[in-house]
Parts: C-alpha cells; sequence; structure tokens
C-alpha cells in the first residue's frame, strides 16, 4: 500500500504540474480588423501596426516576429525602405508577446495558426487586388511554415522565411530534451533569463535598445519554452509540404538557431526554394548592420522571385550550408 499512495503521489504531482497553453477561448464573435488591432473570433485584440508606403503600394507584407518580440521586429530601417518601394507593411503582436492579451504566456501552435491565417484572409480582403507577401523571423517563420503547410488553399503569393526557427528536438540531445521535460512537468510556471547568452546581431545599438523596450519579454516562462520548442519540431518535419513560393534567409553567424537543423530543414525543402546564406548576417538579419543588404534581396525577390537575388547571397547555398 505504502508504494501505491506513493505511486498515487507522484502522478498527482507531474499532473498538477503540466505546461500551460492558453489557447483560444469559445468563438464569440466573427474575427475582422477594427482599427489599429486584429479582432480574433474569441474577442480577443491583437494590435497591429501599419506602414503605408510613400505611393500607391504595389504589394502588402505581413511580418510575424520571433519569440519574445513584437510587431517592431522590422525596425529601424527595413519599414522604411518597403515604404521607399510601394509595399505597405503590415505588423501585428501574436497571443502571448507585445501588447496582446496574456502577456508571457504560449498560446499554443493552433491559436497561433489560427490568428496568422484569419489574418491572411482579412489583408486579403482588404487589398484583393495586390500581391500578398508573409515574412516570418525566427519563431515567426516556424508559425509562418505550420500555418502554410496545414492550411489550405490561403491567398499568399509567397512567404519569406528569415532565420526560421527549426531547431526541433529530434535535433537535440537526450539530456536537454530530459532537462526540458522535467522542468516542464515539474516548475512549468517558473521564469528564466536568458539575456547575454546568445548575441542576436552586430547591431549592438539595436540590440541594446531592443532589450531596454518595455515591450520585450525578458524573462520567459518554461512552459513557453516547451511550447516553442515543440512549434519548431513541427516546422522542421513540415519542410516537404512547403509548397508556396519562399525564400529562406540565413546567417552564418547565427547563434540562435544552430545550422545542422537549419541545414535538415534545407535538406528536405521542395527544389523550388530559394534560398540565401550571407556571411556576415546573424540572427536579426533585418536589424543587423548588414540588413540594408538582406532588404534588398527581399524586395527583389518579391519583384521578381526567378531573378537572382543582388547580393549574391543565393549562389552555392547548399554546398556552402550543408557541406559544413
Amino acid at each position: 500500500m505504502p508504494n501505491v499512495l506513493k505511486s498515487l503521489c507522484l502522478i498527482f504531482f507531474l499532473t498538477a504540474c503540466t505546461p500551460h497553453i492558453q489557447g483560444m477561448g469559445p468563438k464569440s464573435r466573427v474575427a475582422d480588423i477594427e482599427e489599429n488591432f486584429y479582432v480574433a473570433s474569441d474577442g480577443i485584440k491583437l494590435p497591429l501596426r501599419v506602414w503605408e508606403p510613400d505611393s500607391t503600394p504595389k504589394a502588402v507584407l505581413l511580418g510575424v516576429h520571433g519569440f519574445n518580440d513584437y510587431g517592431n521586429f522590422l525596425t529601424p530601417g527595413m519599414e522604411k525602405y518597403l515604404q521607399a518601394h510601394a509595399i505597405k507593411l503590415i505588423t501585428y503582436d501574436q497571443r502571448g508577446f507585445g501588447d496582446g492579451p496574456h502577456r508571457g504566456v504560449w498560446a499554443g501552435r493552433d491559436a497561433l495558426i489560427n490568428d496568422l491565417a484569419t489574418l491572411i484572409h482579412l489583408i486579403h480582403a482588404h487589398h484583393e487586388h495586390l500581391p500578398l507577401y508573409v515574412m516570418g523571423e525566427s519563431m515567426g517563420g516556424a508559425v509562418v511554415i505550420n500555418t502554410l503547410t496545414r492550411i489550405k488553399p490561403l491567398p499568399v503569393d509567397g512567404a519569406i522565411l528569415s532565420a526560421p526557427a527549426v531547431w526541433g528536438v529530434s535535433t537535440w540531445p537526450w539530456y536537454q530534451k530530459a532537462g526540458l521535460y522535467v522542468m516542464s512537468y515539474t516548475m512549468p510556471w517558473l521564469k528564466l533569463s536568458g539575456g547575454g547568452i546568445v548575441q542576436p546581431t552586430d547591431h549592438i545599438e539595436n540590440w541594446q535598445n531592443w532589450s531596454r523596450d518595455p515591450l520585450v519579454i525578458r524573462s520567459t516562462r518554461v512552459d513557453a519554452m516547451w511550447g516553442v520548442s515543440w512549434l519548431m519540431e513541427d516546422a522542421l518535419k513540415a519542410a516537404p509540404q512547403l509548397d508556396t513560393p519562399t525564400l529562406l534567409l540565413y546567417g552564418e553567424k547565427d547563434e540562435v538557431i544552430p545550422k545542422k537543423p537549419t541545414a535538415q530543414f534545407v535538406k528536405k525543402l521542395p527544389e523550388t526554394t530559394h534560398l540565401a546564406l550571407y556571411p556576415e548576417g546573424w540572427h536579426w538579419l533585418a536589424r543587423d548592420h548588414n540588413g540594408p543588404v538582406v532588404w534588398k534581396d527581399v524586395v527583389s525577390w518579391i519583384n521578381n522571385k526567378s531573378a537572382a537575388l543582388p547580393s549574391g547571397a543565393d549562389i552555392d547555398v547548399k554546398s556552402r550550408l550543408l557541406d559544413k
């Protein structure tokens, strides 16, 4: 009987401490764009940020930010470059991030996917005559990959994946997976700070300004790490199904998403994927000192997907990335 009691206590302990996923609430309305917000079907309001071009727009770019970041992730600089090249930029704060609700709490893969897919339809309805592109950075790239491979069809003319988070748990050593599992099922509420462990960019001023931004999350719940880890795994596995025209950008100095899982992802992608590898690129490619080179490549690809990139970063990418 004592052993049975111990087992029951252990089961109670483990089930009492499980990763929390906020998820979506019950449907209460029709999703829509209202002023500066995307209002989801469960009534959640997510802030929208819009940069109108300097002239009549010829395309729309929807930006999806990374983990602990928010809708300003393409600033400073790229938003102005897009404006000057007649591209309307729209970004939003995803659930649990930025100025959105339930800050710091993991919303869950399905909720993030549903928000992006719905927002794509709404933006397309407002701009039916314009091509629509989606750009995801880091975790935002994983959200884009999962959305485009799980929900079809979507009115998207192309996807730009900037250092996409494809560091799936299947590529981790056993002790790293074990550590995350134990912490997620014992202390999911614990907040950890990883500041300074990795360097996301060579643009120190941009990094410092980001670290002081009140909308950036600095301490992360363990169960949010659990959630984003499995989101990355799903994105890694989805590579063969990514049939949307895609431009993938990656920096050789990236300290956040390692080369090994990125190479695994690239191997599984359709041959039509346009790849770009930047020797001087870090994780925040659009915010690096080399950012203007990346902006120019993105706009060039939007204008002509079959043309070589101005930077030459798309030359012999597989041999440079996969042979390392």
